[in-house]
């Protein structure tokens, strides 16, 4: 029986999240309080349960303030609930800290694609991606002590937040993700998302990434790798391959110039010398892109470089036009930063640890978003490319406020969000249209930074074409 105020309401009547309550259900919540020792010893009319509904229902109501916030949690209840004040809440914000929130979404990060989900396997293997990026933070004195500034050509307007993610390509959930000041390199929390990695996975990542150290790391966890590297780096031929790809190896500076003699001296009078590193196939390729309307044409080169060394099971071709699933993590993060947090919002928290239970509210969401679009493309039998993220989230914030399948709903139901979200007028086209978008800053930190691109138009109507090229002659 649920505890009870003094007047003799449900002191846990607030604790929901609409729909999303069946993904995040109270036994869920319970148990990384209970784990995180952030269960009350008193009932009040703030229970920790509810301040860890209240805090995800922050990240579904970015710009709604505390009471805000509060009212479209009780806004459907039919019992009379307290309306506690701003300041009451954000004490019990800081009461429980960020640990129960940072927790709950280690119980729910995590590949959400099912064997038949369409879009997410290439030849059996699931394709991920990781990233970094930043988040802006309340312009406080401790979040700017704590998180820092970033300096480039000035500084930057806000404090920010450095997040790295990994992500699940096909419906770009996360599978999990490091966040911390912005003085931390991006490289240092790849390396903390290895972890993440496992055998049966195809991780892509851009030159960013490229790393002899950092590849060895990824490629130990048992996953295959198909990373874009530098122009300039130097990959020796050892062997030529049909499709134009060729064996190489990733090795120090001794061992690759011991490469480099044999290949250009020595190959034909002794076997290649035994050198540490690892062993990757190397694809080169030309990309042209084609403007159908005006019939102007931009093409730039690429080169990857990959574990799967078998020709013919993993033909050239296909790899180079894979790599641009990559960009499913781009995608994500526009999901996470503008249709969940919205366009230019900033974190409100103004504390550290406030911020940090803040982000993983916003994660928690947005993994539970995508989890329900996930499962409800695999059942229809469709891409979940075709769910519409703000579909779910517009539709999860209605049921929050009518209180529809609350606290007191069964357990295992399936939500009925996912019949909204079907909804054929919602759905996206079965096959998208090829487009090209120029990487550009819009808020930049000066108005004479990236001028380069300032022409540089989207093209709405592109045709892209890829072809491999064989490997050159040493």
């Amino acid at each position: 029986m649920p505890a009870r105020t003094e007047s003799g309401r449900s002191a846990f009547a607030a604790g929901h999240l609409g729909e999303l309550t069946q993904l995040v259900p109270p036994d869920l919540v319970d148990e990384v309080l209970c784990a995180t020792g952030r269960v009350e010893r008193r009932v009040r009319k703030l229970p920790s349960r509810v301040v860890v509904y209240f805090v995800l229902a922050m990240a579904l109501f970015p710009r709604e303030g505390y009471r805000g916030v509060c009212s479209s949690l009780i806004a459907g209840l039919r019992a009379t609930v307290g309306d506690p004040s701003a300041a009451a809440l954000r004490q019990a914000r800081r009461r429980i800290g960020p640990e129960p929130l940072s927790l709950l979404f280690d119980r729910l990060k995590g590949c959400t694609a099912a064997t038949e989900t369409a879009g997410a396997w290439w030849r059996g293997l699931r394709t991920v991606a990781w990233d970094g990026t930043t988040l802006e933070v309340a312009d406080s004195a401790a979040n700017a002590a704590f998180f820092g500034y970033y300096r480039a050509r000035r500084e930057s307007t806000y404090p920010l937040l450095r997040l790295t993610a990994l992500v699940e390509c096909g419906t770009r959930a996360l599978v999990d993700a490091v966040a911390g000041p912005v003085s931390t390199s991006e490289k240092s929390q790849t390396q903390q998302l290895c972890g993440a990695l496992c055998p049966g996975m195809l991780h892509l990542a851009d030159r960013g990434s490229d790393g002899l150290e950092l590849m060895l790391q990824a490629a130990r966890t048992g996953a295959h790798l198909l990373w874009r590297v530098n122009a300039g780096r130097v990959l020796p031929a050892i062997e030529v391959l049909d499709d134009g790809s060729w064996l190489s190896m990733l090795s120090t500076p001794t061992g690759r110039n011991k490469l480099v003699r044999w290949v250009h001296r020595d190959r034909r009078r002794s076997q290649a010398p035994q050198v540490q590193g690892l062993a990757v196939r190397v694809i080169e390729a030309d990309i042209t892109v084609t403007d159908r309307t005006t019939g102007t044409t931009r093409s730039s080169s690429l080169r990857l470089v990959t574990t799967l060394l078998d020709p013919r099971r993993y033909p050239a071709q296909e790899l180079a036009e894979l790599c641009h699933e990559r960009w499913e993590i781009e995608t994500a993060y526009y999901g996470l930063k503008v249709t969940t947090l919205g366009s230019g919002t900033v974190l409100r928290s103004h504390h550290p640890r406030d911020v940090l239970q803040e982000l993983s509210a916003l994660l928690v969401v947005f993994q539970v978003a995508r989890r329900i679009g996930s499962d409800t493309a695999t059942a229809a039998g469709i891409d979940p490319d075709r769910i519409s993220l703000t579909v779910i989230l517009r539709t999860a914030r209605h049921t929050v406020i009518n209180a529809e399948a609350g606290p007191s709903a069964g357990a295992g139901r399936t939500p009925r969000i996912s019949t909204a979200i079907l909804n054929p007028r919602d759905l996206g086209p079965e096959q998208r249209r090829r487009r090209v978008v120029p990487r550009r800053v819009k808020r930049t930190l000066s108005k004479f930074a990236y001028s380069s691109t300032r022409n540089d138009e989207p093209l709405r109507r592109a045709a892209i074409a890829i072809t491999v090229t064989p490997c050159p002659s040493p």
